[in-house]
């Protein structure tokens, strides 16, 4: 019995929790667009005229092509498993924290 109420609270916190998507689309709250694909691992932002196509890692960091350099793109993003609606970008032109939102499909 005893074994069973543990098992049973765990259970009950996972449900709080959803899934992360394997892929989604974002917007932010500076207009910029945010794309990424975990299966292939790839994102891509699309700020202003500009399109920046790059890979992420499992931990959400952030990899670009060379020719990006200088552009001040983000090295990371993240999404809480409780609020997989809400995204945060960091670094580069995101600063300490850029938010972004989950767009309905």
């Amino acid at each position: 019995m005893s074994i069973r109420v543990p098992l049973l609270l765990a259970s009950l916190a996972l449900a709080g929790c959803k899934p992360q998507a394997m892929q989604a689309s974002y917007h932010c709250a500076d207009n910029s667009r945010f794309h990424f694909s975990r299966q292939s691992q790839t994102v891509e932002l699309i700020r202003g005229e500009q399109r920046f196509q790059g890979y992420m890692d499992e931990r959400g960091l952030l990899t670009w092509p060379r020719d990006a350099a200088g552009k001040a793109l983000p090295d990371s993003f993240f999404i809480t498993r409780k609020q997989p609606d809400e995204m945060k970008l960091y670094g580069g032109f995101a600063g300490t924290g850029l938010a972004c939102k989950l767009d309905k499909r």
